[in-house]
């Protein structure tokens, strides 16, 4: 994998963790938002569990690789959108802000890994 995209793939997880860390600073500050940054502290954890193998990943992996990683936990990512969208529950507008937060730059690490798979050769 070229350095650019191993640099956008660290870039995304640490997005990730720091958005976690700075929505568990809050809670403590903002009483009254406490339950609305929980949500958000459940969906960032969410999808640092579902990130877990590129914290991991291999320098070595290739972009197709990485791009069926990124695609699975985009699925799977939609999928708890999806049920999210529909339970409304106790914390789930913010946990459903956090996971669309997510899947913005997921889909743009995802573009950037189809172009880099497009000039690699197979």
């Amino acid at each position: 994998m070229n350095p650019s995209l191993q640099r956008a793939v660290t870039s995304f997880y640490n997005l990730i963790y720091e958005a976690q860390t700075f929505a568990t600073a809050m809670a403590r500050i903002d009483t009254a938002e406490q339950e609305h940054y929980a949500g958000r502290i459940e969906g960032l954890n969410w999808v640092l569990d579902r990130c877990q193998e590129l914290e991991e990943m291999d320098t070595n992996l290739t972009p197709s690789s990485l791009q069926r990683i990124l695609g699975e936990v985009k699925s799977d990512l939609e999928h708890e959108l999806s049920v999210q969208r529909r339970e409304k529950g106790r914390r789930a507008d913010g946990r459903e802000e956090a996971l669309n937060f997510v899947a913005d730059y997921l889909s743009s690490l995802i573009t950037a890994t189809e172009i880099e798979s497009a000039k690699t050769p197979a």
